[in-house]
C-alpha cells in the first residue's frame, strides 16, 4: 500500500473541509484547509478563517491542537486519523499504528464494496462489527476504514472513513475525496483542490514543543480577554464535531 501510493517526502494540499448536520446531507459549515505532510511521521493542518483558527500537528507519537489561540488537545480525534495511511514510510510502523487503533491483522478476507473487490484487513467479509481496513485488490489503495470509538460513557460507536477518486500527481497517488460517517450519517467531507509535490517546508512548522511554548506564552500574556467567552463557546462547538 505504501509503495503503491508512492508519496514524496513533502506534500502540500489545499482542500475544502465540509461539516454536515447530523441526519442531513446539507453542509452546515465549510472551511478552506491547508495540509502539509513531511513523510515519515510529520503532519500539519491549518484552518485560518474569520470565525475559526485551528492548527493540528502530529509529529511521531505526539500531537497538538490549537484553536483560536488556545491549546485544546494533545491527542488526536478519530477523524484526524484519516492521514495515518499516508503518514508512514515503514510498513511495520503503519501496521503497528493500525493495530493500536484496533485492527487485528491475523484476520483477513476478500469482499466487495460498491463493485470493487477488496482485501479486508481485520475482519471476515460482512462482519462490520470490528475495526477493519478495506484495500482495493487491483490498485492496493485504501477504500474504507471502519473505526470504533468509545464515548464518555464507554459506549462504543462505529465510525467510517471512505477514500475515493484517487488521482495521480507526478506518479504520487492521493484521494480527491474523503468522507466521514457516524453510523449512517455523513458528518464531514474533504475535497482536495490542489496538491504540490515536494515544496519547501520550515522544520518549525512541525515543532510541537516550540508551538506549545508560543501559545502558552500568548495565553499568559493576554491583557484583554474581552472575547474569551465567545472563543470558549466556539472551541466547545468545534470539539463536539470531533467527539
Amino acid at each position: 500500500m505504501i509503495e503503491k501510493n508512492n508519496l514524496p517526502v513533502r506534500l502540500f494540499i489545499n482542500q475544502t473541509v465540509s461539516f454536515f448536520d447530523s441526519g442531513f446531507d446539507s453542509i452546515n459549515t465549510e472551511y478552506e484547509q491547508w495540509v502539509r505532510y513531511q513523510i515519515p511521521e510529520e503532519f500539519r493542518s491549518d484552518i485560518d478563517a474569520y470565525d475559526l483558527k485551528r492548527i493540528h500537528i502530529v509529529s511521531s507519537h505526539n500531537s497538538l491542537t490549537v484553536m483560536d489561540g488556545s491549546i485544546v488537545a494533545e491527542s488526536e480525534a478519530w477523524m484526524d486519523h484519516y492521514k495515518d495511511i499516508f503518514f508512514y514510510r515503514s510498513r511495520e510502523r503503519l501496521v503497528e499504528k493500525l493495530e493500536t487503533l484496533g485492527i487485528n491483522f491475523s484476520v483477513t478476507s476478500l469482499g466487495r464494496y460498491q463493485g470493487t473487490i477488496c482485501y479486508i484487513l481485520g475482519a471476515e467479509y460482512q462482519n462490520e462489527s470490528v475495526p477493519q481496513l478495506w484495500i482495493a485488490k487491483d490498485t492496493f489503495r485504501p477504500v474504507r476504514w471502519i473505526y470504533e470509538v468509545s464515548d464518555e460513557q464507554g459506549v462504543v460507536e462505529q465510525k467510517e472513513i471512505l477514500y475515493s477518486n484517487w488521482k495521480s500527481h507526478y506518479q504520487s497517488w492521493y484521494p480527491s475525496e474523503i468522507e466521514f460517517f457516524q453510523g449512517q450519517n455523513l458528518i464531514q467531507s474533504i475535497s482536495v483542490q490542489q496538491i504540490e509535490i515536494n515544496p519547501p517546508f520550515s522544520e518549525e512548522l512541525f515543532d510541537i514543543e516550540q508551538i506549545k511554548n508560543f501559545y502558552s506564552t500568548e495565553i499568559r500574556e493576554e491583557a484583554f480577554p474581552t472575547d474569551q467567552s465567545d472563543i470558549e463557546k466556539r472551541i466547545k462547538e468545534f470539539k463536539k464535531i470531533y467527539e
